[in-house]
């Protein structure tokens, strides 16, 4: 009999992340593929590095952070796999965990919602529309990856030839009620403990942390009809209480910082004129050769070869090739970019907090039902500024983002897509126990980010907008 020696990771998360037993050695094969390196080669955050310095960490070492706490909340489903031994199921949803994340194009999300921005820009033929709205959706990419390329003959080497599916099942939850694909993707998942205390971390950020070492102590199996899943008692339940908040905290903090998604939109509008003129057969006007890797991937969205070429650093690559692109509007974003000019934004929500500070029959409302209506009126704000004929229609973008703390499901006796807490000998979901996460707190953004250069009348904007807050307060009032 083989005796596998254990391969361990350095991580400055988890400490060590461990490879035990051939199962596990054999899923370590799969960091070697070309398209898991390529994760090396994408940022988790895109660009929150210019606003946080030391947010360079990339997809690369967050996967392995899934697989490693996947591996310790898969010890309480299958007792025996802490030697490494562990079921199909077991081994799929490590394999899932390792490979949730491989199909994320350049700059993760940012390169995704840049393409979101082309297609409401332009139209494609039909047929061609589809075909590019899945080779950028990175969970469809994800899966067309696992089940054909070269990934897919790894995962039949090791689990059969229906192994590659069983890894794409639990991804796209199929299977809600199923334990091994909530460790995956569910409000409670491997994905969300690793980003969490990664993405805070390497942005220096502090947040109120999460006690994983506790939770998995305390992490139990049940049953609930077809539905089985893993829950805590009450001893464990403040810290799935703190890392609600924590997660919660993270989005202001980090994912929706200002300046990081100004960033985005002008990242986004490069893009977009770029693939404008790909698709018209100026490409050169980009300042890019017909061979691109943007025109490769324009012309044949579902060859993976492609994909494969769409990192961060093809595009930092082809920074120098923008800046002096015939096209003046990808020469100056790509010049603003490189130099670190981001778009100005005026804060919509702020100016309306401001406003309705002195207003006592406002701030006696209801805190949930006064982040509703304020919500409501942002929204109609920015969409009477930005409406057709503005002198704002060509020149800024509303950026909006709503992020409920928790999405509550309320299955008695538990269930494998929400948050389970023992209490009183029933197992509840953890919005009719918290007060917290029941208050159904959300963080929301109404921002509009604008190029300076192209509209200068931003102070008169600025008065227009506040205006138009009052009118809406005093509607309010009524």
């Amino acid at each position: 009999m083989t005796e596998f020696v254990s391969k361990v990771i350095k991580d400055p998360i988890h400490g060590f992340i461990d490879f035990n037993g051939k199962q596990e050695n054999d899923l370590k094969l799969l960091l070697s593929d070309q398209f898991f390196q390529r994760l090396r080669r994408v940022k988790q955050l895109g660009f929150s590095d210019y606003v946080f310095p030391s947010a360079a960490h990339s997809r690369f070492s967050h996967s392995l952070g899934v697989y490693s706490i996947a591996k310790r909340m898969l010890t309480v489903v299958e007792s025996n796999g802490i030697n490494g031994e562990w079921s199909l199921k077991g081994q799929a949803c490590l394999a899932a965990a390792l490979l949730h994340d491989v199909g994320h194009g350049m700059f993760s999300h940012a390169f995704e919602n840049a393409m979101k921005f082309f297609l409401k820009r332009n139209s494609l033929e039909p047929s061609r529309q589809v075909a590019f709205e899945e080779a950028v959706n990175h969970e469809k990419v994800s899966q067309k990856i696992i089940t054909d390329s070269s990934i897919a003959k790894a995962l039949r080497d090791l689990g059969g030839d229906n192994f590659p599916t069983m890894v794409c099942d639990m991804i796209k939850k199929t299977d809600k009620n199923c334990v091994y694909t909530s460790i995956v993707s569910s409000q409670l998942d491997a994905d969300r403990l690793d980003y969490a205390q990664r993405d805070a971390y390497f942005a220096g950020v502090s947040s109120g942390g999460i006690d994983l070492d506790w939770l998995i102590r305390n992490f139990k199996k049940a049953k609930n009809g077809e539905a089985e899943f893993l829950y805590v008692g009450s001893k464990a339940y403040i810290s799935l209480e703190q890392f609600t908040v924590t997660l919660f905290h993270l989005y202001p903090t980090i994912y929706l910082h200002k300046k990081t998604r100004g960033l985005e939109y002008m990242f986004a509008l490069l893009l977009s004129r770029v693939f404008e003129l790909i698709a018209s057969g100026a490409e050169k006007q980009a300042g890019i050769s017909s061979d691109h890797p943007f025109v490769r991937f324009f012309n044949e969205p579902h060859n993976l070869e492609h994909t494969l070429l769409l990192d961060d650093t093809v595009f930092w690559g082809s920074l120098h090739q923008l800046r002096t692109a015939p096209d003046a509007s990808i020469k100056w974003i790509a010049g603003q970019l490189s130099a670190r000019k981001i778009f100005q934004s005026i804060d919509v929500w702020k100016i309306l907090d401001q406003a309705a500070v002195s207003r006592s029959a406002v701030q006696k409302l209801p805190a949930g039902h006064r982040v509703r209506k304020f919500d409501e009126i942002c929204e109609q704000v920015c969409k009477e500024i930005t409406r057709d004929g503005s002198p704002w229609a060509d020149d800024c973008y509303h950026d909006t983002y709503d992020r409920p703390i928790y999405k509550p499901r309320d299955v008695e006796g538990g269930h494998p897509q929400q948050i389970n807490v023992e209490v009183g000998g029933q197992i509840r979901d953890i919005a009719s126990i918290s007060p917290l996460v029941a208050s159904a707190a959300s963080f929301n953004i109404h921002r509009i980010h604008y190029d300076e250069s192209k509209f200068s009348r931003v102070d008169n904007l600025t008065s227009e907008i506040r205006k138009l807050v009052a009118a809406k307060l005093d509607d309010l009032e009524v």
